[in-house]
């Protein structure tokens, strides 16, 4: 039986979408033994799930939130606000990505400097919805 990782090793995730996407990369491992896994992080993805959790719970994300996550986190990556059909999902990609922020720096599981949308981005996404 291999040795259990390490949490303590890996440095913590840069931004909370590098969170989600890892720890949606391990769950569809967990359940395709034929996904390829991703190396280990620096906390369990049930960690990054219970932030989530607290999230729905205090009525910060909804149902709809959490499921766009799946969506895109299965896909392993997040929603592109230039396709039109995309759009929608990133703005609750980004509103989820927001409120999980502060929880996973919080537990130490993101270290990097806040990640801000660039101000030119945003208006041009928001101005095409």
């Amino acid at each position: 039986m291999p040795p259990a990782p390490s949490f303590q090793t890996a440095p913590p995730f840069a931004t909370a979408e590098a969170a989600w996407l890892w720890t949606a990369a391990i769950l569809l491992a967990r359940r395709d033994p034929a996904a390829t896994r991703p190396p280990p992080g620096p906390c369990r993805p049930e960690d990054v799930l219970k932030c989530l959790d607290g999230l729905y719970r205090t009525n910060t994300i909804e149902l709809l939130h959490a499921r766009i996550l799946r969506i895109w986190g299965w896909r392993g990556m997040a929603p592109n606000p230039a396709r039109p059909r995309e759009r929608c999902d990133w703005r609750l990609w980004q509103e989820a990505m927001k409120g999980l922020d502060g929880p996973l720096r919080a537990c130490g599981i993101v270290g990097g400097p806040r990640c801000a949308i660039p101000a030119e981005l945003l208006a041009k996404a928001m101005l095409e919805l």
